[in-house]
């Protein structure tokens, strides 16, 4: 089955357990440095998350994971095969991206 948190972990050489939690915390200035410029994040959809946490590992700046408890909606809106591939596609795009800058 496909995981896209293993995919992200090996293509794109993330250290982070998981990428798609839904909460998340920034520094206000942290953050738009890694949003905004020519190198700021590109996606706009599930991937935009996963993307910023990759991008911030890259600038060497500091991550911490803490658990959370999550409950499941039945009510979700997440479409598997178009998201599925969507994410896909995605961390093949930053994985390029990225290895062409180092």
């Amino acid at each position: 089955m496909f995981k896209s948190h293993n995919l992200t972990r090996v293509l794109l050489k993330s250290k982070i357990k998981d990428h798609q939690c839904g909460f998340k915390a920034f520094k206000r200035a942290l953050l738009f440095d890694i949003l905004d410029g020519v190198d700021g994040v590109k996606d706009n959809h599930w991937f935009w998350d996963t993307e910023v946490l990759v991008r911030a590992q890259r600038k060497g700046y500091r991550i911490k994971e803490f658990p959370v408890r999550w409950r499941s909606d039945k009510k979700t809106k997440v479409d598997l095969k178009r998201d599925v591939f969507g994410m896909g596609t995605q961390i093949i795009r930053l994985w390029r991206e990225l290895k062409r800058r180092f």
